[in-house]
C-alpha cells in the first residue's frame, strides 16, 4: 500500500489494523503541526472553491500550485481536466477546501504499531516533510527505511515518478 501527503497517514494507519498489507510506502507525510497549520485549517472549516469565469486562470493557478516541476501543455491539460469542473458560472477546482480543516495529528502515536515493512520516501527540499523530520517520522516505524530524494519537493509522484514507481514495486 503507498500514500502520499494525507494519503500516507491513512496507508500507515491501515498498516496498523490489519494483517492484509504486506508493506507500505509513506511518501512525504506531513509530520509536524505548525501555527501556520492550525491557522490554515481554522480557514478552511468553511471554505469553499473559489469560482473563475476563466478557465486558463485555474490551469495557471494549478500549474503555479506544483511549481517546480513543469508540465508539458498536454501533461498540464490531463492534469487539469482530473482537477477542474465546469458549473454554470464557471469553473472550479474539483477537490473541497474543507479537507484542509483538520485537526492536528499525532502520527508519532500509531507510528509504532505498524505490523508490516514500512518505507518513507521524502523529497529532500520539501517544506512540508523536512530531512530532519523524514529521520524522525522514519525512526518511529519499527524497522522502517528512510529515502530522501535530492533535488525534489513535497510532490515526490510528480518530481521523481520513476522512482517512486520503482519503489512501489519492490513492496511486492
Amino acid at each position: 500500500m503507498a500514500g502520499h501527503s494525507r494519503g500516507g497517514y491513512v496507508a500507515l494507519l491501515a498498516a496498523t489494523r490489519t494483517d492484509r498489507i504486506r508493506a507500505v510506502l509513506a511518501v512525504d507525510v506531513k509530520s509536524d503541526w505548525t501555527e501556520a497549520d492550525v491557522e490554515l485549517a481554522e480557514r478552511s472549516r468553511d471554505a469553499s472553491q473559489r469560482v473563475e469565469p476563466d478557465r486558463d486562470a485555474l490551469v495557471n493557478r494549478l500549474a503555479t500550485s506544483l511549481q517546480p516541476v513543469v508540465f508539458d501543455e498536454n501533461e498540464l491539460e490531463r492534469l487539469a481536466e482530473r482537477s477542474i469542473e465546469s458549473l454554470a458560472d464557471g469553473w472550479r477546482f474539483r477537490w473541497d477546501r474543507r479537507v484542509l480543516a483538520a485537526e492536528p495529528v499525532d502520527p508519532f502515536a500509531s507510528l509504532p504499531s505498524v505490523r508490516c515493512p514500512a518505507h518513507v520516501m521524502a523529497g529532500r527540499d520539501s517544506p512540508v516533510m523536512p530531512h530532519a523530520s523524514a529521520e524522525r517520522f522514519a525512526d518511529a516505524v519499527p524497522g522502517a527505511r528512510l529515502e530522501l530524494i535530492y533535488g525534489v519537493g513535497h510532490h515526490v509522484e510528480l518530481e521523481a515518478p520513476r522512482r517512486v514507481a520503482a519503489r512501489i514495486r519492490t513492496l511486492g
